[in-house]
Parts: structure tokens; C-alpha cells; sequence
């Protein structure tokens, strides 16, 4: 006959309660080889045939991470096991993003991530050790590798971050606009290569009249007006040149030197209404508007400018003139 010794004090019988509910939870809690897919940070558009997976993977084990084996498959069908190796470990809970050897992928590929094993042992908890994820349409193409970001942010949207993506999935460049702001930013990519524009409701934003174009050579390339839970991917893919197209070699005049108040411009070689673009030396613009030339000559107003280097960048709806550098004092 077995006898089982109950504790019949109250606070002694809370505890026995307590130990036997935690328990299950720290062996848990304690898996020593544990890792974890938090997102997937790759570009998502099919570009020169494939993709470069990159991923977001955090260490839950206590065991410090040194590597991780993780299995890419596609429509169902395994492509290739990476050996993740960490030059430094990962300790627990530290969060990396690793890249994966490219895919060769089609418009609406599903690949699939399943984490195999932590330091050579099978991964100890299977929760968070998969993900899927849907390739969308190819990249939009460009004639050239330099691309303006024309970011507005309506009233009832925003605030609103921005950035630049390269083929692994790394930010080359980033920025934000506030609630009810606009901005225009001139980003020079290297030739022939993907990349992918990401733009985003910070937190707290709202998702209302948001308007974000790409522009390349001085023509809208892809627009941005939803942003489907709560961010927008662009894919590109450069051209083999760097410059704008520009109607005419020869470059407008600026005068005087250094400008004041007011900047000429003589040698337009065209009419109309023009989009102009102040930018400091970074490319941060910070003046945009638009100006009428009268003949082949225009005024543009420098008053309010610190001290220093800008560039001036003109635009119809057909082209982008080459940019005018001038020094303000």
C-alpha cells in the first residue's frame, strides 16, 4: 500500500501548488539549444531571376549560439541546408540577421525556413522554428541608377519612415517624414544591381492619404498610395548608368557666385514650369517648389540658405537636367 505525505498547511500547500505549475515552464524556459525566426528581411520582388533570403533569428537557448543549420524550401520542395556559422556567438536572447545563399525564384515562389539544429544539436523547441514567405512580381526596372524619393506624408497620414534596401536585404539608407510633411530625396544606387524600397507607418501613425512616388529620370516609375499592413515594398533593379537623361549637354549658367538673395539661371533651353530642388551637400533636400522659366532664364530664391555648397535640381514631366552646384554666402 503507498502513502502519499500531503502537507495540510495552507501556505505550504500554496507553495507545493506554485513549484508543480512552474515546473513545466522553466523546463522550457531553460532549453539549452533554442533559436527563434522573428521575420523574414529579405527582398521579396523576383530580381535577375532569384532572391538573397535574409533573416532574423534570435537565440532563446542559455547556451551561447557558435551555429545554426537552417533549411530553405521551395513550393514545397527543399533547395538548399546553410550551416550558419556566428564569428562571435550570439548569447540568449541577442537577435542577428543572417544571409542565405540566393534562390532562384518566379512571381508567386513560397519559400520556407525550418531551423534544424543549434551548435550541432537538434533545436530543442519547435515553436518559431518555421516561416513562409510568398514572392511577389519582378523588380520595376531603371534606366539609370540614381532614383528620386518623392515622400508625402498627407494630413491624415504618417509619420511615415523610409529606407533603402540592397540585394541582401541591408539598409544602405534611411529617413523619415513627419505627420503632414513632404520631403524629396535623391539616392545614387550602384549600376545593375537590386535593390528594394521599404516605407513604413512609424508607431503610432495613421494610415490615411499617403503618397510616395519613385522617380527615375525625371518620370514617376512606381507609386506608393496604400500601405497594406502598415508598410509598402518596392523592388528595383538599376540600369547600367549613373546620370539622369537629360535633354541638352550643355549646362545652365548660374550667377552670381557666390549667390545672396537670389540665384540666375541663363541657358535653360526650355519653357514652362519647372519642379526645382534645393539639396545641401549630404542630398538632403531642403527646399522643393516649382518655378516658371521665362525664355531660357530663371530666378530662384536663395534667401533663408545658410553659408555654403548646394545643388539645384531641375524638372519637367520629360526630363531631368543635370544637377547645377552653387555656393551661397
Amino acid at each position: 500500500m503507498c502513502r502519499y505525505l500531503v502537507p495540510t498547511n495552507p501556505s505550504a500547500m500554496r507553495q507545493l501548488a506554485l513549484s508543480i505549475f512552474l515546473i513545466p515552464a522553466l523546463a522550457i524556459g531553460q532549453a539549452q539549444y533554442d533559436a527563434r525566426i522573428l521575420g523574414y528581411e529579405g527582398l521579396r520582388q523576383v530580381c535577375q531571376g532569384a532572391v538573397q533570403p535574409r533573416l532574423k533569428i534570435m537565440n532563446q537557448g542559455t547556451a551561447v549560439m557558435t551555429s545554426c543549420v537552417v533549411e530553405t524550401w521551395k513550393n514545397g520542395l527543399i533547395d538548399n541546408s546553410f550551416n550558419w556559422e556566428l564569428a562571435v556567438g550570439a548569447v540568449q536572447d541577442e537577435v542577428r540577421q543572417p544571409t542565405f545563399p540566393s534562390v532562384e525564384v518566379s512571381d508567386g515562389d513560397v519559400l520556407e525556413f525550418h531551423i534544424v539544429s543549434v551548435n550541432a544539436v537538434a533545436d530543442e523547441v519547435s515553436d518559431g522554428n518555421e516561416l513562409s514567405v510568398t514572392i511577389t512580381d519582378d523588380a520595376t526596372e531603371l534606366g539609370t541608377s540614381t532614383v528620386m524619393l518623392d515622400l508625402g506624408s498627407g494630413p491624415m497620414c504618417g509619420p511615415i519612415t523610409w529606407s533603402m534596401n540592397d540585394a541582401s536585404g541591408a539598409s544602405i539608407q534611411t529617413g523619415d517624414v513627419a505627420a503632414g510633411a513632404t520631403a524629396e530625396v535623391w539616392v545614387t544606387l550602384a549600376t545593375n544591381a537590386c535593390y528594394e524600397f521599404r516605407v513604413r507607418l512609424a508607431e503610432g501613425g495613421a494610415i490615411g492619404d499617403c503618397q510616395v512616388g519613385v522617380h527615375c529620370e525625371g518620370e514617376l516609375v512606381h507609386e506608393v498610395t496604400e500601405l497594406t499592413d502598415w508598410e509598402a515594398r518596392v523592388g528595383l533593379h538599376t540600369g547600367t548608368s549613373v546620370g539622369a537623361k537629360e535633354e541638352d549637354p550643355l549646362r545652365p549658367v548660374a550667377y552670381p557666385v557666390p549667390a545672396r538673395d537670389q540665384l540666375h539661371l541663363v541657358g535653360l533651353r526650355t519653357n514652362g514650369t519647372l519642379r526645382s530642388s534645393i539639396m545641401d551637400a549630404t542630398g538632403r533636400a531642403l527646399r522643393v517648389g516649382t518655378t516658371t522659366a521665362n525664355g531660357d532664364r530663371m530666378t530662384i530664391d536663395t534667401r533663408g540658405l545658410a553659408p555654403g555648397h548646394y545643388l539645384l535640381r531641375l524638372q519637367t514631366p520629360d526630363l531631368t537636367l543635370p544637377p547645377i552646384a552653387f555656393v551661397v554666402e
